[in-house]
């Protein structure tokens, strides 16, 4: 089975030779790892290159962001690949990775299917700080419409779902390739989200984002909400999935993208907004989503930030 490992770097001389080290020893017969450096000015790419490891390719880009920066080495990923991952530039992954990850896809075949898992959260030191959460409610398309349950570093999508990973249309209008990863194949194939933990998920200062356990995960949560809006990234998201997938949705999915999440549809915001539907995981974040839409319509900030490209 042909695994290719997708690594986008930047500034990571500190903990990248401890990351590739943890997927070279398991990385099985015929396995590869194509890293792109997103610009670093660091010692990052000279580091990946000490390897001299012909089971890795680096590509030098220019800086491009951690979007942008994924969807090109997703483009660049060989169509003959039976699975592809993701990485992060600083984790650990534990030596069950990989075939965890195979064991789950491989009898799914030809239907398009993306796996991820639970994280071990640790610091800097790889001391460690909890668990990432335990979703309770199984992965949906309904649920990845307003929330992201796939953490990036743990995904593995097959080959069946490599082209719709390939379609993303405006990445502009994507602020989390884990999430669209989710909505995308949520809606054309089947998600698979593991309980046991696959990495030790660093926690520092660099984090792209970062995730913290318990209490610090929701104050993780209010830190971003201060620099970012949130209901923005969402509908802009949706409106770039409906440019450029809606067509193929199922007859349920598309009423249900009509109904709920039309942003310039005054009628199907009241909808969302007192629908008893649960779209996500928890009561407390399903109230968190009415109030987050119902915040940017009353500041005067809307729904999309790039309607004049989805209209």
């Amino acid at each position: 089975m042909k695994i290719v490992v997708l690594m986008s770097t930047w500034q990571g001389e500190r903990h990248v030779e401890e990351q590739i080290r943890s997927i070279l020893a398991q990385l099985p017969p015929g396995g590869s790892i194509l890293v792109r450096d997103d610009g670093s000015s660091d010692t990052t790419a000279q580091r990946i290159e000490s390897f001299r490891d012909p089971r890795i390719t680096l590509i030098r880009g220019p800086n491009l962001g951690f979007v942008r920066s994924f969807f090109a080495l997703l483009d660049a990923a060989p169509d003959d690949a039976d699975i592809v991952m993701l990485s992060d530039q600083d984790d650990v992954w534990l030596p069950n990775k990989i075939a965890r990850a195979v064991a789950h896809l491989r009898p799914l075949g030809d239907q398009p299917a993306l796996y991820c898992s639970r994280l071990r959260l640790v610091d800097e030191a790889l001391e460690p700080l909890g668990l990432s959460p335990e979703w309770k409610r199984a992965p949906s398309f309904r649920n990845a419409l307003t929330e992201n349950i796939v953490t990036g570093c743990t995904c593995a999508i097959n080959r069946a779902a490599l082209p719709l990973a390939q379609q993303y249309g405006d990445p502009d209008a994507i602020y989390f390739h884990d999430w669209w990863l989710y909505l995308v194949i949520a809606a054309f194939g089947q998600v698979i989200v593991d309980r046991e933990p696959t990495i030790l998920y660093r926690q520092h200062g660099g984090n792209a984002i970062g995730m913290g356990s318990g209490a610090n995960r929701y104050l993780a949560i209010l830190r971003f909400l201060r620099r970012k809006n949130w209901v923005h990234i969402m509908f802009d998201q949706l409106d770039n999935f409906r440019v450029v997938h809606g067509a193929r949705l199922s007859r349920k999915d598309q009423l249900l993208l009509a109904r709920y999440f039309e942003p310039r549809q005054p009628a199907a915001i009241a909808r969302l907004l007192l629908s008893p539907i649960r779209f996500r995981q928890s009561l407390i974040g399903d109230a968190l989503l009415r109030l987050l839409v119902l915040g940017s319509l009353v500041s005067g900030r809307g729904l999309v930030a790039h309607s004049a490209k989805h209209t």
